[in-house]
């Protein structure tokens, strides 16, 4: 049965569905009723799913990467940081971020995803709020491990939660949404540090940079108690309460479907980590993912980029949010396109050649026009292509649930680390231009165009493969998006 024939994804015009011929036969419904009821479905996971996640994510980046405003707002003259202390401080959050992950993502398949995220949202919010009473690099240190440890169960337990609610040709589409949440905090997270750093410095003696973690932590603590009535768990754990039971039936069914006939089932975790670890194609996943995340690793600096134009610190943060607005809307527009299309590794590579250019533009670039221009274009290019990936992990490692959780984890992690080393890319000893971290980014940018090729390859050669099974004995194989 091919999965994966574009054919049948021709009449997709819609955000909420996405039918073809196999959906029909649900318990005796006819093909239009069975297309109706998928619809009513898809859309309530969209509302209770990834709506949730979305705002969630807004908070879980503001939260993460606020330093970079803080730094700007005087955090590192305040806490007398000296050298390469306020990378090393950026960096760190990822080591007890990286740690937590497949851990994590092993006791999510086991607990209720609507209960365990939420207390992690509370915690981390917590952690946040609590920096604004560092005094030191130390305390620096101490509060950004304990945050990276307590954001790690999120993300990678959302994308879980994303591909165990829908079909992997409709997973695009949905990161895109979520992951959409990074662009607006780091966009209008620069007019929201730019508000509290100019118009409450000093407010009760405090320094605007702790009113902003002050603030944000807050934030973050009110979405972690609306995310215990908008998360679901996983749709074979018990009923929905938003859901009719004929719904919650079709929830399992459709995707079992698309899976070919498999059901979602949790699997033992040391086989899950034994299929994991041994298929190669997880290894070129991780690959792609840290060549992605290495070319994005400017955020954490970009408010100190845009500062060499030649602005003061509050017109800086302000015309950060246009960049990040133009890369929200090329990557929902890409992931769109992946829905639609289901050819995947064009789709990375595209983005990732602007991303090239956007690069070599600021760092050969002279006027303010065209390094300006070209921060567009690296934002769209290193942004574009994530969630594309993300919907080629559940397309190429569909089950089991275990298997698929420790892949996402871990592709997840690896990919992180880039966030370890690339915090030393962009010294402020190479400003103006930063030649130096431009160049590593388009060399790993390069690098993620090839390894997209090369899995689109592989994958290509396996449906082959399929296809002459296939013809031999007359059962059905799986079909990979490539």
């Amino acid at each position: 049965m091919d999965t994966m024939d574009k054919s049948k994804f021709d009449d997709v015009n819609t955000f909420e569905t996405i039918s073809d011929d196999r959906v029909a036969g649900f318990e005796g419904l006819n093909e239009q009723e069975t297309r109706a009821l998928e619809k009513r479905l898809v859309r309530k996971v969209d509302i209770h799913l990834i709506s949730a996640l979305f705002l969630i994510f807004i908070f879980n980046i503001l939260d993460r990467s606020n330093i970079a405003n803080a730094k700007l707002g005087g955090i590192a003259k305040d806490l007398k940081l000296t050298g390469t202390q306020y990378q090393t401080a950026v960096s760190i959050m990822f080591v007890g971020y990286l740690l937590g992950q497949i851990p994590s993502n092993i006791i999510l398949t086991r607990v209720k995803p609507s209960r365990y995220i939420p207390c992690a949202i509370f915690l981390w919010g917590g952690i946040s709020l609590a920096t604004a009473g560092v005094k030191n690099f130390t305390g620096l240190m101490v509060i950004r491990i304990l945050l990276g440890l307590a954001e790690s169960p999120f993300f990678p337990g959302a994308l879980l939660l994303i591909s165990s609610w829908y079909k992997p040709i409709e997973i695009a589409p949905r990161v895109a949404v979520v992951y959409c949440g990074n662009t607006i905090a780091n966009g209008f997270g620069g007019m929201l540090a730019a508000g509290i750093l100019g118009g409450l410095h000093k407010a009760n003696g405090l320094e605007g940079w702790r009113w902003l973690y002050i603030i944000e932590g807050a934030g973050t603590i009110l979405a972690g108690l609306l995310a215990f009535f908008l998360l679901p768990d996983f749709p074979n754990s018990g009923q929905q309460k938003w859901l009719t039971e004929q719904e919650q039936r079709f929830a399992i069914w459709r995707l079992a479907e698309a899976a070919n006939h498999e059901e979602d089932e949790n699997g033992t975790v040391k086989q899950g980590l034994k299929d994991a670890f041994t298929d190669p194609k997880t290894w070129i996943l991780v690959f792609m993912q840290v060549c992605l995340l290495t070319s994005q690793t400017w955020t954490y600096f970009f408010p100190s980029i845009v500062k060499t134009l030649g602005y003061n610190t509050i017109i800086t943060l302000l015309i950060t949010a246009p960049v990040y607005v133009f890369g929200f809307i090329v990557s929902l527009s890409n992931a769109f396109v992946a829905m639609r299309t289901s050819r995947l590794a064009v789709l990375i590579m595209w983005p990732a050649m602007l991303d090239i250019v956007g690069n070599i533009m600021v760092i050969k670039g002279h006027t303010t026009p065209v390094r300006y221009t070209g921060m567009f274009f690296m934002c769209a290019g290193s942004f574009a292509a994530f969630n594309v990936i993300q919907a080629w992990i559940a397309s190429t490692i569909p089950r089991t649930r275990t298997k698929r959780a420790i892949v996402y984890a871990f592709v997840n992690l690896m990919g992180n680390t880039a966030n370890i080393y690339g915090a030393y890319f962009f010294p402020d000893s190479d400003a103006p231009q930063y030649e130096q971290g431009g160049i590593i980014l388009s060399s790993f940018a390069a690098a993620e165009i090839c390894t997209a090729a090369f899995l689109a390859y592989i994958l290509y050669r396996l449906n082959k493969k399929a296809e002459k099974e296939e013809e031999s004995d007359g059962q059905p194989r799986y079909r990979y998006l490539w």
